[in-house]
């Protein structure tokens, strides 16, 4: 349970860690896994039930025991998160209406100008 209620993001956030988990894993038991990353099986099962969110080392543990990229199992950890609509809609989401509408104006304001700077 978890301390303090969960944002949105988080709450999605662990959702695709634990999609992540379940795909680059589908060949071994989380028992396998455990052995591989030193992790408890209860703390990696709490990771698959979206019960608990990893720890920066507990990515990378997982990362390398299953010879992906840290961002493969934890998008927050990507170069770019902008590139994530995941990532970018939550934190949009978690927003109030006067800043998401200060975002949506400033964006179309980039867009404009980005626009007339490549129609000269």
């Amino acid at each position: 349970m978890p301390r303090h209620e969960l944002s949105p993001f988080e709450r999605n956030i662990r959702r695709i860690i634990a999609q992540n988990l379940k795909a680059a894993s589908r060949d071994m038991t989380q028992a396998e896994l455990a052995e591989k990353t030193d992790i408890p099986t209860s703390t990696l099962s709490g990771y698959f039930a979206q019960r608990s969110t990893p720890s920066p080392g507990n990515v990378q543990r997982l990362a390398d025991a299953l010879g992906v990229h840290k961002s493969a199992i934890d998008p927050r950890y990507g170069d770019d998160l902008l590139e994530n609509d995941v990532c970018f809609e939550a934190i949009f989401s978690q927003l109030s209406p006067e800043r998401q509408k200060a975002v949506l104006t400033f964006a179309q304001q980039q867009l404009r100008a980005q626009l007339d700077h490549s129609s000269k």
